[in-house]
């Protein structure tokens, strides 16, 4: 065998091998791309990540039923995604809560994942209702506005107390609201709407934990947009329900590190101006 037939064979044993190679990767690739395909179809279409349990977790106000049913509503608004909206794995936990927040009116809401199928949450209620006294009349209003009941018990008592200047509102106990109406209140009547029962129990208990003594708001009606806290020294407080309470609080607090004369307030203190006060 001459020189240029052994040069001839390995080259043709060269492409061989090149063939080998090129038809191994060319596997390979197929069946990588077959393994990706099947594990992007069983994480994001299969429907084994997808959330089958909703767990609200303890509930003492909340109803579980709306709960459960207001988280399947958020899922669904999430929009159009190549996955399933209820599937866990790409759930945007930090999203929903911040929405289950504001839909439940909770304090706090935290969100998690329990795999395969299964969203946890743990919500931190708050007070969903108020009592309303009118021409002597207590009565318990719920979040949607309605009154539930008449006030008995422990939380007549201690309303009462709120009315007599014998006590101060407080996170325990639920804030009352002075509001005279033309007719008697029962139940089944609808004193407010929603989002003038959530306004309220907003302005108080921002109030409270602001450190603000009051015993009880008064407002004209429903839609009134000043909210007149009765103070410890039994003037009028002015809030604007409307507006952030934070420049008004501090209006307030800010006055009161001067050490006023507060004898000398006979009727309010308007502090619906941010920086300045009013009083008469």
């Amino acid at each position: 065998m001459d020189e240029r037939e052994d040069r001839g064979g390995g080259m043709y044993r060269t492409r061989r091998l090149e063939d080998k190679r090129s038809s191994y990767g060319a596997v390979i690739a197929i069946v990588a791309a077959f393994a990706v395909t099947g594990w992007a179809w069983f994480l994001f279409r299969s429907g084994y990540l997808d959330i089958q349990t909703i767990d609200p977790g303890p509930l003492q106000s909340l109803d579980r039923g709306e709960v459960v049913a207001e988280t399947e509503r958020a899922l669904s608004e999430s929009g159009w995604r190549p996955w399933s909206e209820k599937n866990l794995l790409m759930l945007n936990t930090t999203e929903l809560a911040i929405k289950l927040k504001d839909r439940l009116f909770a304090d706090n809401v935290a969100v998690e994942k329990s795999y395969p199928n299964v969203l946890r949450l743990k919500i931190g209620e708050r007070q969903r209702s108020v009592v309303v006294e009118s021409n002597s009349q207590y009565v318990l209003v719920d979040a949607k506005g309605i009154v539930t009941a008449m006030a008995d018990g422990d939380v007549l008592r201690a309303s009462q107390d709120r009315v007599a200047a014998k006590a101060f509102a407080d996170e325990i106990h639920l804030p009352v609201v002075v509001m005279n109406t033309a007719d008697p209140l029962a139940p089944g009547f609808q004193v407010a709407s929603p989002e003038e029962i959530r306004r309220w129990l907003d302005a108080t208990r921002y109030l409270v934990l602001g450190g603000l003594q009051f015993r009880f708001m008064k407002v004209e009606s429903p839609q009134s947009a000043l909210g007149r806290f009765v103070s410890k020294k039994g003037y009028d407080i002015y809030f604007d329900l409307t507006q952030p309470l934070e420049p008004q609080l501090m209006t307030y607090t800010a006055y009161l590190k001067t050490k006023p004369d507060e004898s000398r307030i006979t009727e309010y203190l308007d502090a619906r101006v941010p920086g300045k006060v009013f009083i008469k």
